[in-house]
């Protein structure tokens, strides 16, 4: 039997859940933000974070999009600013995507941007599906944000942010079109529309299951990258390990290979796209599954009824801080997330 590093406090406060990691003392690697990468070109974070103060404090974002609630995501930048990290890291899904229109994908990232820019805090991005899924989407994330997986160091921890889009999945024409209908009427009139989404799941009607943005492998290319990077950094104090679908779990079933790469080092891994929270503990090992911070719920169903309007169904953020033995979690829901004055600034929260 292995025992966990991890264990999973749960209090009554809705505003966070605790889940603090021991962790084995390794040599602390160099302060400084070093990423593995040339700093020529476009580059996938908006800013180097400077050296600062220890410990490590980062924020981690979960999905935008996969049918955007309008401004939850804007104003949920707002209400991490308060948290005043080293850096915002995103698990991807930042624009609707699904559109060949060059001039459409353009617009939905100089929005989102905008957002982020506002924070004037470094934010560090993962690919999504929603981000890349066709050439023309593609095209736009190598002009504005570079490399697709790549990894740094900063302040005795590995980041390593991989691409489970290494083989992209455009959506068949019809639901496209189908998509960026809903994607419109989320904007017009979001609570209407997620009723009319869960009534359509229920009765059967949703056509939503044919299509679906899975993926079977990481690649060659990606799985070497990961060996090298991690005998190059045999000795940071810890490991954390970013994609956007959770590799791990069964429906996808592809992490096995850097998994084993894994073993013996301590190390995290995160993750998106289900837009429902999960935590697990493999050989003491925390596997985050983000939840949403403004992209809709799960809309998996079963016997009629929706499957995840559960504890896992929540708005969130996840803050970070790499102490001397380990990290430790706050899970955050954006519901409790307040600015002095008692407020969110939130109206469409799950």
């Amino acid at each position: 039997m292995t025992l966990s590093r991890s264990r999973f406090l749960r209090g009554f406060g809705a505003a966070s859940l605790l889940l603090p990691t021991a962790a084995l003392a390794r040599p602390a690697a160099s302060e400084a933000f070093a990423p593995d990468l040339s700093a020529n070109g476009a580059l996938p974070w908006t800013a180097r974070p400077g050296t600062g103060l220890s410990p490590l404090r980062f924020v981690v974002v979960g999905d935008r999009t996969g049918l955007a609630r309008p401004g939850v995501f804007e104003q949920a930048l707002r209400q991490v600013k308060l948290l005043q990290p080293d850096f915002i890291l995103s698990v991807g899904d930042l624009i609707e995507g699904y559109s060949e229109d060059r001039a459409e994908i353009e617009r939905q990232w100089c929005e989102v941007e905008s957002a982020i820019d506002a924070t004037g805090i470094p934010f560090i991005h993962t690919v999504g599906n929603h981000d890349i899924d066709n050439g023309p989407t593609g095209e736009a994330w190598e002009t504005r944000r570079g490399p697709r997986h790549y990894s740094f160091t900063y302040k005795g921890a590995l980041f390593i942010i991989l691409n489970t889009e290494d083989t992209p999945q455009p959506m068949p024409e019809r639901l496209a079109r189908q998509f960026q209908g809903l994607v419109a009427a989320m904007k017009a009139d979001p609570v209407k529309t997620q009723k009319a989404i869960i009534e359509r799941l229920a009765a059967g009607t949703s056509n939503a299951s044919e299509y679906k943005a899975e993926m079977s492998s990481f690649g060659d290319k990606q799985t070497a990258f990961v060996r090298d990077t991690l005998k190059r950094h045999a000795h940071v104090q810890w490991t954390f390990v970013v994609m956007h679908k959770p590799a791990w779990k069964k429906e996808f079933n592809c992490f096995g290979d850097i998994q084993a790469l894994l073993q013996g080092r301590p190390h995290t891994v995160m993750a998106g796209h289900t837009h429902y929270f999960t935590h697990e503990v493999f050989e003491g090992a925390d596997y985050i599954n983000m939840g949403t911070t403004g992209g809709i719920f799960s809309t998996d169903v079963k016997d009629g009824a929706p499957l995840r309007l559960g504890p896992g169904t929540l708005d969130h953020v996840l803050l970070v801080s790499l102490e001397p033995e380990g990290p430790v979690l706050a899970n955050l829901r954006l519901s409790g997330l307040m600015d002095s004055a008692g407020q969110t600034g939130q109206t469409l929260l799950y």
